[in-house]
């Protein structure tokens, strides 16, 4: 198994979460490759250095250099956990083809198949809106940063209506059993703000460990 964490900057919460997953499955004696990088990280920053104390605290030494999500990583990794959902829209907006292998950390520790089937319909959804957006754009000849006219405007919105429409049937479906799938940001804050998002961060992972080892159970 190889698993990619990704947050923004890649100093903070997706290093934390690198370190205690390598920690656990090594103390589990579970085989998996981590990684971590950031969607607006600048490669070579060293990780927070409240972070850095707080995996100290919990006896985990971890040395780290920041790094941007690249394609490279992307085809690398088996799962790609993320901290917040519009870190996930992000990585599926440029990376489509991994739709079905990204989730929120907190939305994979939870899901069962039948919430997960749907997230992935979620997400399917998202990638369609993506390309009809894209290809409105390209029909209507408008760069990146052209500001959209009314006529692309509409034709953008005819496109993607039932598109909406079938999205809000499935968000729906899991409103009332979601709890907050995103992991605060800790960054500039306190080393109790940073002991508290280890904390989150080493219970949910230990949740996915903890179903992993269920899985690989029933494989034996």
């Amino acid at each position: 198994m190889r698993v990619l964490f990704v947050c923004t900057g890649n100093t903070c919460r997706s290093p934390m979460a690198e370190a205690i997953l390598k920690k656990i499955a090594g103390d589990k004696q579970l085989e998996v490759e981590v990684r971590s990088a950031g969607v607006s990280a600048v490669n070579g920053s060293p990780a927070s250095g409240n972070a850095t104390r707080v995996l100290k605290e919990k006896g985990i030494d971890h040395s780290h250099r920041s790094q941007i999500v690249e394609t490279e990583l992307v085809n690398w990794a088996d799962l790609i956990l993320t901290m917040t959902r519009n870190h996930k829209i992000l990585i599926i907006s440029d990376f489509p083809e991994c739709a079905d292998k990204v989730f929120t950390l907190k939305e994979y520790a939870s899901s069962g198949p039948d919430r997960t089937e749907l997230y992935r319909r979620i997400d399917r959804l998202l990638t369609e809106m993506e390309a009809k957006r894209a290809e409105v754009q390209s029909r209507f000849s408008l760069k990146a940063d052209d500001e959209w006219h009314t006529e692309a405007i509409e034709a953008l919105q005819k496109e993607i209506q039932p598109l909406q429409q079938e999205q809000s049937k499935l968000l729906k479906q899991l409103e009332g059993e979601s709890s907050d799938l995103d992991v605060s940001d800790p960054f500039g804050g306190s080393v109790e703000i940073y002991r508290q998002c280890a904390g989150e961060l080493e219970s949910v992972i230990r949740q996915i460990v903890k179903k992993w080892k269920k899985e690989s159970d029933k494989e034996l």
